[in-house]
């Protein structure tokens, strides 16, 4: 098996290399040497792997590392998507680091734990043109990722501090945008959103539980829309929100609509800020759908206090 890591310098607070690199190099320790690789901007961790996956020989194994945050995670998954001999790990470096909290007990951070590590196949969404193996979001929740680059890199500041930043940055700004939501070829009674996530993964934001039944593995999507609520309401909302409690919630059952499905297709009124992994753009129109078990996800062995 060949081992890459594919390093975004710009990921979190720190240049990964500083750190990575000479971990890497002592798990290994006179092995054969795993070829490292640092990324030169947005969407060069999908050419790069994919040049790689289809450039070598089918009856080698290929394990890419994505050693950034979760928009990295979905680029490098982006890239060797479709590649029978190919597999990815995950060592997060970012400022939420998201996808890994669906895996509580792997011990993402350590390099000799994911040498020691399983796969395990799990789904991905493909989200208009684009990847994620965690979650996508619309409106409020993705201009605060927008705005994240603000708060970020401030001294003391965590992912979730940035967040929380960002929500207040945005909350005064205009808020709801009005919608069409299809899924599964069904129209909902739903006309105006002020969010909505779409996950595959339960968590974003530092740690926000938009889709807290969502499973990596299920060959379902949770879609969760919050409709235009006050600003007053909204902020008794959050809370719950946050703590992913909005779903069992009795009193928010009639306010929030929150299904499970395969495909989703919704219309805007305008171009709204979306949200893929971390990642943001504008659109009108979103087309998406779950790709059951795309991706041979490396889960590495337990943190070693949690083993038995």
């Amino acid at each position: 098996m060949r081992h890459i890591f594919v390093i975004n310098p710009t990921a979190g607070k720190r240049d990964a290399r500083e750190f990575l690199i000479p971990q890497i190099r002592q798990a290994f320790n006179g092995n054969e040497a795993p070829e490292i690789y640092v990324t030169q901007g947005r969407q060069d961790a999908i050419a790069f792997v994919r040049e790689r996956c289809f450039r070598e020989r089918k009856n080698e194994e290929l394990r890419f590392y994505a050693c950034g945050g979760d928009g990295t995670i979905s680029e490098v998954a982006e890239g060797l998507w479709g590649c029978s001999h190919a597999s990815l790990g995950v060592i997060p470096c970012g400022t939420g680091n998201d996808f890994v909290k669906n895996f509580p007990e792997a011990d993402f951070l350590s390099i000799p734990a994911q040498l020691a590590g399983r796969e395990q196949l799990v789904d991905a969404l493909r989200f208009n043109d684009r990847l994620s193996l965690n979650l996508c979001n619309v409106g409020l929740d993705a201009d605060v990722a927008h705005h994240m680059h603000r708060f970020k890199r401030l001294p003391l500041v965590t992912g979730t501090g940035a967040y929380n930043l960002s929500i207040v940055y945005t909350f005064f700004h205009r808020l709801g945008r009005k919608a069409r939501f299809i899924v599964d070829g069904k129209e909902l009674p739903v006309t105006q959103a002020v969010l909505m996530v779409v996950g595959n993964g339960r968590f974003y934001g530092g740690g926000y539980q938009g889709a807290p039944l969502a499973r990596v593995d299920d060959g379902l999507m949770d879609v969760c829309i919050i409709p235009m609520l006050s600003r007053a309401t909204i902020l008794k909302v959050i809370g719950k929100y946050q703590k992913g409690l909005h779903v069992s919630d009795s009193r928010l059952r009639n306010i929030i609509t929150y299904v499970q499905c395969r495909t989703l297709e919704v219309a805007y009124e305008e171009p709204v800020t979306m949200c893929v992994d971390g990642e943001t753009f504008e659109n009108d129109k979103i087309t998406a759908r779950v790709l059951p078990k795309a991706i041979r996800l490396v889960v590495p062995a337990a943190r070693a206090a949690e083993k038995k």
